[in-house]
This record gives C-alpha cells, sequence and structure tokens, in this order.
C-alpha cells in the first residue's frame, strides 16, 4: 500500500504532469483537444476535494483581500506587463499586434467578460488553491513550492505546443502565486491572473495560447 506521501506524488504526476503531456499526444494525433471541458472536469474534483478535506468554503474561494499596497504593486505590475506584451508582439508578430480587437471586436468583448469565470476560475482552483493545499508538502522550501507552482502552471499549456505559451505562463505562474502567497486570496490572484490574460489576447499573443474560452465564444460571436 502506498504511503501518504507517495500517494500525493502520485495523484500530483498524474494531475499535473501526466494530463498535460496527454492533452499534448492527443493534439499530436490531429484530434480536437477540448481544454475548457477538460479544465473544468479537472476542477470539480479539486474543489470538492479543497471543500471536504481541507476545510474550504465561500470565505476561502470567494473572499477578496488585497490591502492598498498589494493594489499598487499589482497596478505597476499590470503596466509593466502591458508594455512588454505590446513591445514583445510588435517585435516577434508585429501583424499580429491587437489582432483580435481589430478584427473581430464582439469575439474580444467576449473574451475579456467571459475568461475570468470560464478558464481563470477553475485555473485559479487547481493550480493555486489546490495545489497550495494538498501538493506544497511535498517541497522542502517556499521557494521549491512557489517555483514548482509555476512551472506545472506553465506545463498545463503544453497543449498549445509552442515555447511562447509555455514561457509567458512561466513567467506569469511566478507573478500569480506570488499574489495568491502574499494575499491569501484565492480571487485577488485570479484578478491578477484574468487581467494578464486579457492583455494577452488584446495585444495579439492570443494565437499562441489560443484558450478554449475564445473558441467557446466563437460560435456565439458569429
Amino acid at each position: 500500500m502506498l504511503s501518504h506521501t507517495n500517494g500525493l506524488r502520485l495523484e500530483f504526476i498524474i494531475l499535473y504532469l501526466g494530463l498535460p503531456v496527454a492533452l499534448l499526444a492527443v493534439r499530436r494525433l490531429g484530434l480536437s483537444v477540448p481544454v475548457l471541458p477538460v479544465l473544468w472536469c479537472a476542477a470539480y474534483p479539486a474543489a470538492r476535494c479543497l471543500v471536504t478535506r481541507h476545510g474550504w468554503g465561500a470565505k476561502e474561494f470567494l473572499g477578496f483581500r488585497l490591502n492598498r499596497q498589494q493594489a499598487r504593486l499589482l497596478l505597476k505590475r499590470a503596466i509593466v506587463a502591458a508594455v512588454l506584451l505590446a513591445g514583445g508582439i510588435l517585435l516577434v508578430a508585429p501583424a499580429q499586434f491587437l489582432e483580435l480587437p481589430r478584427h473581430d471586436p464582439h469575439l474580444w468583448a467576449l473574451v475579456m467578460v467571459f475568461y475570468p469565470v470560464l478558464s481563470v476560475f477553475p485555473q485559479g482552483v487547481l493550480y493555486r488553491g489546490l495545489f497550495y493545499s494538498r501538493y506544497a508538502c511535498l517541497f522542502r522550501s517556499e521557494r521549491q513550492i512557489w517555483l514548482a507552482g509555476a512551472c506545472v502552471f506553465s506545463l498545463a499549456h503544453l497543449v498549445f505546443a509552442n515555447g511562447w505559451a509555455l514561457g509567458l505562463t512561466a513567467v506569469g505562474g511566478l507573478l500569480i502565486n506570488r499574489t495568491f502567497r502574499k494575499t491569501g486570496s484565492l480571487l485577488a490572484s485570479d484578478l491578477e491572473h484574468a487581467v494578464y490574460g486579457q492583455l494577452i489576447f488584446t495585444c495579439g499573443w492570443g494565437r499562441f495560447l489560443y484558450h478554449g474560452t475564445a473558441r467557446l465564444l466563437e460560435g456565439i460571436a458569429r
């Protein structure tokens, strides 16, 4: 019988390593990957685990804690992120700059509204709530936990099969996880996550991280 620690390690490997690799393999076979349904199918048992085993309630899922100093820091980060993302896409693929709002403002507006709910919230449950509550004990130090959290968040985007998706989300994961740890608020970290995602779709990086949310909303926009 597996020890508790070994059982947690196995869970961690299956959820945070095995699932992204499996989704990439499916995509490599030329099959469509339903990213959003898979995300929610994983987030639902994760949320139940947080409630039943780790004592989470409405306060942990929906409580918003952000003091003035933290709010100023998040605003500064958002401004820096906007400048870097805009400048980066102008260097890498200038034709894609503001691609979505310029060519499909209806879809862009829908993504701005629904992305935080359909995508950010379940990712927050999986990659911050569950990760820190259940699997942080597998690592020896706060720094290791922080880096591991950013790595698994980045690997969640392996299905997009490009280095930009992995790199951007790794950096984002470092910032978002730090916010979650400093504030203790899932919703505050979700807010930061949502802002970065909205900037990515607005500036023109969305083609590299063509998320299930955008695919789902395309049918509504048409």
